[in-house]
């Protein structure tokens, strides 16, 4: 390097050292919040945009009916933002998770095993909170924090310049140092950045909802492995539980379209043996299933997160905990760049990232989805290697450990995964 571009570069470091950076954060779900307050928090100057309105300050949020199953690492995550011990009081611990292997005629259960959080040392593997809660503290916090927020604004282009991205939006533009892709599977950042993405349609849908019922739960998460897809219920405070209820697509649009009173007797008729009787039920939604993977995690002066870069399986809880894994270490990148004085949108910082997520989130991938049609499957041979798979990790307690651990920690499988 000549002596021009070092002291070029240097010159850089500081300037981005004494003033904030500018970073457009595209996308208002709970992963593009997240990664809003966290950036704002690491120093930087954060304009949020999404393609929907946001409400008006104490104005709630659309009603959101579904759930999500908080790990430990996303808790401590929420903790350091300042807005877990609000939301930790509307919660519920999950202490426990229990799988059962069903046969397609409901009989008795071919494996059930439970894996509890004592085993490896944890008062509970984390909380199940209602995603609209979470959202709304997310949007107060950056609020209070003073960023930008521009509502009502699709972005059509993002367009490089010499030194800046320029964020087309159907409000105008926005010039940031570092734009954050965090809009979405179908993420138009993403398309924009010429980033591509595979997707795999499952020809699943999964039904959430929320209902109250006759037997406590105990504070343990229950997931019926059956032929369809899995069938999960979630505790919440009190004798309630979230449902995420995965069926075929012809099957999920039948449950759908039930009247009230049919949807409770299929509901309850599957219910019954775990929680008891069947009380009120919230609104249900239907959402189709798609597993979806980028290539890539980052692009000059970009970076993808959430569901932009992947998109999971419900099994497992992976979805969300994953996205704000995403967050963690963008933040922490960030922040660790910035007291460095270097530039945040650098391609050292960048690539970090990319290294540091990059096996997490295709070795999650490949097991979700490959779980996912095991638990969905109705083919002899694959129930049999379910229930087999099962009833080996109730027998050795070593290999429960292990598995309880990689909910919790990144994960990589021994081979490196190649690109769909």
């Amino acid at each position: 390097m000549s002596e021009r571009e070092r002291s070029g570069l240097d010159g850089e470091r500081r300037r981005a050292g004494a003033a904030r950076p500018r970073v457009g954060v595209v996308g208002a779900g709970p992963a593009g919040l997240a990664a809003a307050l966290a950036l704002t928090r690491a120093g930087c100057a954060v304009a949020l945009l999404d393609a929907r309105p946001l409400p008006a300050p104490g104005a709630p949020l659309p009603e959101e009916g579904r759930t999500v199953a908080l790990l430990q690492p996303s808790i401590e995550l929420l903790d350091r933002l300042g807005i877990w011990r609000e939301l930790a009081a509307e919660s519920a611990p999950l202490r426990a998770l229990r799988l059962v292997s069903l046969p397609r005629d409901g009989a008795e259960p071919e494996a059930d095993v439970t894996f509890e959080a004592a085993e490896i040392g944890l008062p509970e593997f984390g909380r199940n909170v209602r995603i609209g809660r979470l959202r709304a503290l997310l949007l107060d916090a950056l609020r209070e924090a003073g960023a930008e927020l521009v509502d009502d604004a699709a972005v059509e282009d993002v367009v490089r310049e010499r030194d800046r991205l320029l964020i087309v939006h159907g409000r105008g533009t926005l010039r940031a140092d570092l734009v954050v892709a965090a809009d979405g599977r179908r993420s138009p950042v993403r398309r924009a950045l010429r980033i591509t993405a595979s997707e795999r349609p499952t020809g699943r849908v999964a039904i959430g909802t929320s209902f109250t019922h006759t037997r406590p739960h105990g504070n343990v998460s229950i997931e019926l492995h059956r032929p369809g897809g899995a069938f999960t219920m979630v505790p919440l405070p009190g004798d309630r539980s979230s449902l995420v209820w995965v069926e075929p697509e012809a099957e999920a649009k039948r449950l759908l379209g039930l009247t009230d009173a049919g949807f409770r007797a299929e509901l309850e008729r599957r219910v019954r043996p775990w929680l008891g009787e069947v009380g009120e039920i919230d609104r249900r939604d239907g959402y189709p299933l798609v597993g979806s993977l980028a290539d890539r995690l980052v692009a000059p002066r970009a970076a993808l997160l959430g569901e932009a870069a992947h998109a999971l399986s419900p099994v497992g809880a992976q979805g969300l905990n994953t996205s704000l894994r995403d967050v963690a270490v963008l933040a922490e990148r960030v922040e660790r760049a910035r007291d460095r004085g270097i530039p945040p949108w650098s391609a050292e910082v960048l690539l970090a990232y990319e290294r540091a997520r990059l096996a997490d989130i295709r070795a999650r991938f490949a097991v979700t989805e490959g779980l996912a049609a095991a638990v969905a499957s109705d083919l002899a041979p694959v129930r049999l290697a379910r229930t087999l798979g099962l009833r080996l990790l109730g027998a050795l307690p070593a290999l429960k450990q292990q598995v309880m651990r990689g909910l919790m920690r990144p994960m990589a499988l021994p081979l490196p995964l190649p690109l769909p």
